[in-house]
């Protein structure tokens, strides 16, 4: 498959287009809306998410922003709502992010279309304040890497005492913000059994093609039980493909993470977590062909009942194994602000 893959042009123009029209919505006066002030007015989501890391193996430092999100989001009316999402800086790069329409014409069925990260994994679908660590597992930063894209999607929601979250979509497959003409779109399916409190099972799947990878199949399970300030999860994906001569190959990884938020009765702090992560990646995580292991243990300060909205991180990750230069054991401080 011909794959082509270009920048966006006139990005820098888009994008102070965007900041200013974020800046000045809410000063604005609309005279010719029928809607003032009411429940379909834009909502505005930032996100700054910056931070230093201390090598302890080479004893080295950086600081660092990791992320300057901007995100607007609203209702046009009971059955059209829309999203659109920048961030001036995604590991030091501007990215144009989600940018989609979503469509509910019934009461438990959404279409969306438009850009936006493909679901495949709950871990790299969270936003950057809700990541839990300093630093992405190894599935969201490896093996789900450049899994946004443009494409459409139907979602049903079902009742009932077990509820049921089923999502079918087909994207371009040519990657984020990068709209190429293909002979077929890669497809992806999505399926959640249970609630946000208690046990949550979830299984993905994707398959299609993307530069320098045919007949790409990806498979994952997740596994999940929250009770009260309690949170455990677990996620598995498995990554195969044909390189351009031919060759099948394959990749996988796993991790287990968990937290518990004590809220002590205090003016300034009002969650405490503790967290801690154990996550693997390589050929097989099941045998002795791993690349990478890490333990990361943190602590989590939080300035508001509401958590990963202010927050401050303190991570200690140590590697096992490695077989990247950059994957050194660490101290990482963190500051989140969400707003």
């Amino acid at each position: 498959m011909n794959r082509c893959y270009n920048g966006l042009p006139g990005l820098r123009i888009l994008l102070v287009s965007f900041i200013v029209t974020l800046l000045n919505w809410q000063a604005a006066d609309s005279q010719d809306s029928i809607y003032t002030k009411s429940d379909f007015a834009p909502d505005l989501d930032v996100i700054l998410k910056v931070k230093t890391e201390y090598d302890l193996d080479n004893s080295l430092i950086r600081f660092e922003v990791r992320n300057a999100r901007f995100g607007l989001k609203g209702r046009i009316n009971d059955y059209m709502s829309y999203k659109v999402e920048l961030d001036l800086s995604d590991e030091g790069k501007m990215k144009m992010l989600d940018a989609y329409i979503r469509l509910s014409p019934l009461k438990r069925i959404d279409i969306y279309l438009g850009q936006r990260k493909i679901p495949f994994s709950t871990d790299y679908m969270r936003n950057p304040a809700e990541n839990i660590f300093a630093n992405r597992s190894f599935l969201a930063k490896y093996i789900n890497d450049g899994m946004r894209d443009i494409g459409f999607y139907i979602d049903y929601r079902s009742g009932g005492g077990i509820p049921l979250n089923i999502l079918i979509g087909a994207v371009n497959g040519t990657g984020n913000n990068n709209p190429q003409w293909i002979s077929r779109p890669n497809v992806t399916g999505r399926i959640v059994a249970g609630q946000e409190e208690g046990l949550r099972v979830t299984g993905n799947i994707y398959y299609g093609a993307t530069e320098f990878r045919e007949h790409l199949l990806m498979a994952g399970g997740e596994i999940r039980y929250s009770r009260n300030n309690f949170f455990v999860e677990s996620e598995y994906i498995s990554r195969n493909w044909t390189d351009t001569i031919g060759m099948r190959k394959n990749d996988d990884g796993l991790y287990i993470h968990s937290y518990y938020n004590f809220r002590p009765e205090r003016k300034m702090i009002k969650i405490i977590s503790p967290t801690v992560r154990w996550d693997f990646i390589g050929r097989s995580v099941f045998t002795e062909e791993t690349e990478a292991s890490r333990l990361t243990l943190g602590i989590n300060a939080g300035f508001e009942p509401r958590q990963f909205y202010s927050e401050i991180r303190l991570n200690y990750e140590n590697y096992f194994r490695s077989s990247l230069p950059i994957h050194t054991d660490k101290l990482t401080l963190e500051f989140i602000s969400r707003f």
